[in-house]
Parts: C-alpha cells; structure tokens; sequence
C-alpha cells in the first residue's frame, strides 16, 4: 500500500495521535497531507477542519501569522455550509491566531462571535471557556466591567457547576448587585 492509498481520514487520526503527544513536526506534516487530501476529495467542511487543526499546531509552535493566515476564512465557510459547531470553534482558533499577533480587538470580535455560536448550539463547556478567553483579554484592554459581566455570562447557564465556579459566580454578581442598588 503506497502513501496515496492512505486515506485522509487516516493521515488525520494519525496528526491528532502526534499532536497529543507534543510531536508538533509530524502533526503539522499530517494535517497538512490530510487537508490536501480532502481538498482532492472535494470535502471542503473537512479540509477547513484540518485548517482549524493546522492554526493550533502553528500557534503551538509560535507561528502565528501563518495560524491566521489558514484559518482566518474557515468560519464563515462553516457558517455558509450550516455547520455552527464548527463555525464557533473555528472563530475561537481565529481568536487565538489574532491575539498572537497582536489584534486584541479583532480576537475580541472573534471571541463575542464564538460565543454566540456556543451559546446558539447550547454547548456550556466551550461557552465558558470562550467567556473566560475573553473576558482576560478584556481585563488587560483595562474594561474590568465588562470583564466580569463576560464572566456572568460565562458562568449563568453552567449545570452542576464544583463549589469554586458556583463560589465565582456568587462573587462576579456582587458588582451587579451593587450597581442596581
């Protein structure tokens, strides 16, 4: 069997398998053939995934113009195709590629579209942690208001939060509270 029989959903497990064990060289070699290979296959939702997998191994390996570069159109593609879930995530990579070069405010937009899309398919996890991402960047743009309202945001829908996260939702309402007095 030569290289060309490998199927690119195979090459793919294969650049996931190595990414999980920090071997960046050979998951960025994997998710590009693995691209490439959907890209003949005519996949385009699955050729902007590994794109989206491309951005993170780049960032990893402090390569961020070429992070943004490659993910930079794979949200509204995912958009386009009806794919919210992977739209979100894929405005949350582009987060992540802006803020490595420095476009906090274009990471901050990003952030803001990603939770929306989170908050549109219901997925709690990835909301928070987006809510998280962006309320830090708020924080360091000096808007420690909207800081925490982001974090309530974050944190209002959660389900079976640990003491820490409901003890952290208690103390991000008290500004609230405060301020409606």
């Amino acid at each position: 069997m030569s290289d060309k029989d490998v199927s690119p959903s195979k090459v793919a497990s294969q650049a996931k398998k190595a990414f999980k064990e920090k071997r960046y060289s050979d998951a960025l070699g994997g998710f590009y053939a693995a691209r490439e290979g959907y890209l003949l296959d005519q996949d385009e939702l699955r050729a902007a995934e590994m794109s989206n997998n491309l951005c993170v191994v780049m960032l990893q390996i402090d390569r961020p113009n070429e992070a943004l570069k490659i993910v930079e159109d794979t949200p509204a593609l995912f958009l386009e195709k009806g794919d919210d879930a992977h739209a979100a995530m894929a405005y949350g990579n582009l987060a992540s590629a802006l803020e490595a070069c420095g476009n906090i405010d274009g990471a901050v937009s990003a952030l803001q579209e990603a939770i929306d899309g989170f908050r549109r398919i219901d997925d709690q996890e990835n909301l928070l942690y987006s809510a998280k991402a962006l309320s830090e960047l708020q924080l360091r743009q000096g808007k420690a208001l909207e800081a925490v309202a982001t974090m309530q945001t974050g944190l209002e829908n959660q389900k079976g939060l640990g003491l820490r996260r409901r003890l952290l939702r208690r103390l991000l309402d008290i500004p609230s509270r405060l301020i409606d007095k």
